[in-house]
């Protein structure tokens, strides 16, 4: 796999590191590392082999958010530059076939912790915290962050805390489900491989639907996700890792699922 300027990405067996490579700047988001990212997330979308992705980054915080020193392009609006070069990451994550694990070692602010809280599950640092510091320096949240934290937190928690520019730390982060385990900062990025590759060794389509299927219902009603979940049922019994699970089960064997 291919390293980039500002991001890392390796594998091993079916699982997928990408690590944001910024760790002076608390991996502050340029144009460049935009690029990159979104270069290393297609490029292991596209990968059969990889099953899942740890999303992680180098040095003492997850991201700072966007890099102040850098702003848009000649010409850009924010406006554009937030559909243009962060859109297509947050898709990327929401629509690739691969589970995405955030692994925070510390802290997480802006469209940094909007990224990981975009992500399908994460593995945070115990003294690790997220920052919604926008409204101090005049603005609004983006990245999505607005949409996480309202379903996270309910409207009037989250309200104050947007126009608060507050902090959570990990523990309120783990309470309020914004997060999902809890280790020593020291451990955040092997905890979350060793999750990925326990991950790894379950049936891939049952979790590529089920993460369609949870992504789809937040804007679905009962019955549409009723409909949803009867079509990915079909998929997945009609499938040979169906037929492997049950023949496992009779045999009283752990199973090989093999994505087909």
């Amino acid at each position: 796999m291919t390293d980039r300027q500002t991001v890392m990405l390796s594998s091993e067996g079916a699982v997928a590191t990408i690590l944001l490579n910024r760790p002076d700047s608390l991996n502050a988001f340029t144009r460049e590392m935009r690029s990159d990212l979104l270069a290393a997330l297609q490029e292991v979308s596209q990968d059969s082999a990889i099953r899942v992705v740890v999303l992680g980054a180098q040095g003492r915080g997850f991201s700072s958010g966007a890099d102040l020193s850098e702003g848009p392009g000649p010409g850009q609006s924010v406006e554009r530059q937030l559909l243009d070069e962060y859109l297509p990451i947050f898709t990327m994550i929401a629509s690739m076939e691969q589970t995405v694990i955030a692994a925070v070692p510390g802290v997480m602010a802006g469209i940094g912790a909007a990224l990981a809280m975009h992500c399908d599950l994460s593995v945070m640092a115990d003294s690790g915290s997220m920052v919604m510091a926008f409204t101090n320096i005049g603005l609004v949240p983006d990245g999505g962050a607005s949409w996480n934290l309202l379903r996270g937190m309910g409207y009037q928690r989250a309200f104050a805390f947007i126009a608060e520019g507050g902090r959570l730390d990990a523990a309120q982060c783990l309470e309020l489900g914004l997060v999902n385990k809890l280790v020593a900062a020291d451990k955040v990025l092997g905890d979350a491989q060793s999750w990925a590759a326990a991950l790894a060794e379950r049936a891939p389509i049952a979790l590529r639907e089920t993460k369609a299927l949870l992504r789809g219902a937040a804007s679905q009603s009962f019955q549409q996700t009723f409909m949803s979940e009867a079509r990915s049922q079909n998929t997945c019994l009609g499938s040979e890792d169906a037929a492997e699970a049950i023949g496992a089960f009779l045999e009283k064997r752990q199973p090989v699922f093999k994505g087909k």
